[in-house]
């Protein structure tokens, strides 16, 4: 969390894992994931919107079982909220998109759901 520009709580509104559309070198994966968020509050930095989309890749897929509790979760109450650093990346002229696989903090809930 120290080094992290932008801590958020948030919940996971919608979790997907589809096709990129990008131009890859063959065989490399073109499957992506897609977590929509819901900003509850910021914990550390500046965030102006109540929402966010983090992309990640399957290399690494970073906490996806983890995220898809939290999405199963969403709107039952409780301890539905998690907190995630939201890792911009600037692509060029402006634009930008958050990295799940470039995030170095996240703190979920603790559920006890079975032996591991």
């Amino acid at each position: 969390m120290a080094k992290a520009k932008i801590v958020v709580e948030a919940r996971v509104k919608s979790l997907s894992i589809g096709e990129s559309g990008l131009l890859v070198t063959e065989g490399a994966p073109t499957r992506m994931i897609r977590v929509d968020l819901e900003i509850k509050r910021v914990i550390k930095g500046k965030y102006p919107g109540k929402e966010a989309i983090v992309y990640g890749t399957v290399y690494p897929p970073g906490p996806l079982k983890d995220l898809t509790m939290m999405a199963l979760l969403a709107g039952f109450g409780g301890d539905d909220t998690f907190e995630w650093e939201l890792a911009r990346q600037e692509i060029g002229d402006g634009a930008a998109f958050f990295s799940m696989s470039r995030c170095s903090y996240y703190k979920f809930p603790v559920y006890n759901v079975g032996p591991d």
